[in-house]
């Protein structure tokens, strides 16, 4: 890529040739670029590279890291609490349910209890052995169960007419009407 030059004309022809033999660019040495560099330093036009495996970051990619840190931990907060108060919801609506189911086979156990003792108090009275204070608890008993079933369905109509049918007796009423008050 030898371009004529307008000067060339001017020249000796050997000389021409010998010009045109040089190479047009030559590379500087280490030496060179070193001395270079360090006078641009001196004179503050560049700064001196931080040391390797040490990068600074801009203060604005230091609060964006900062940020998006708070933000994770954030979100990962409100995960875990979510997931912990669905979970808590669950376990507890399952014990709530076993308890429903113990608390029926309660009822339901201690109601054939009831129903045999009763049963035995029958058998008794049937065979001549009658027992007063045994049809005093059972009548109680019975009254306060259907006292119960009343509070817990209002609208049943059996609890409702057991406890018309078996008016409550108030035992410190009675104990009042046997007293005698003398008035001084």
């Amino acid at each position: 890529m030898n371009t004529p030059d307008p000067h060339d004309d001017e020249l000796p022809p050997a000389l021409r040739q010998a010009l045109r033999g040089l190479p047009r660019e030559r590379q500087p040495g280490r030496l060179l670029e070193e001395r270079t560099v360090r006078a641009l330093r001196e004179s503050g036009l560049v700064q001196a590279a931080p040391p390797r495996g040490i990068r600074r970051l801009p203060m604005a990619w230091l609060g964006g890291a900062v940020a998006a840190s708070v933000a994770l931990f954030a979100s990962g907060v409100a995960v875990g609490q979510w997931m912990g108060g669905r979970t808590t919801a669950q376990v507890v609506s399952a014990v709530q349910a076993r308890n429903d189911q113990q608390t029926a086979l309660l009822v339901q156990q201690t109601g054939t209890a009831y129903i045999q003792a009763l049963h035995q108090l029958a058998a008794r009275d049937s065979a001549g052995a009658a027992d007063p204070q045994g049809r005093e608890v059972a009548t109680h008993l019975f009254r306060a169960a259907a006292g119960q079933m009343v509070r817990i369905a209002p609208n049943d109509a059996v609890a409702g007419a057991v406890m018309a049918s078996n008016p409550r007796q108030d035992t410190a009423a009675a104990h009042r009407a046997h007293q005698q008050v003398l008035w001084f």
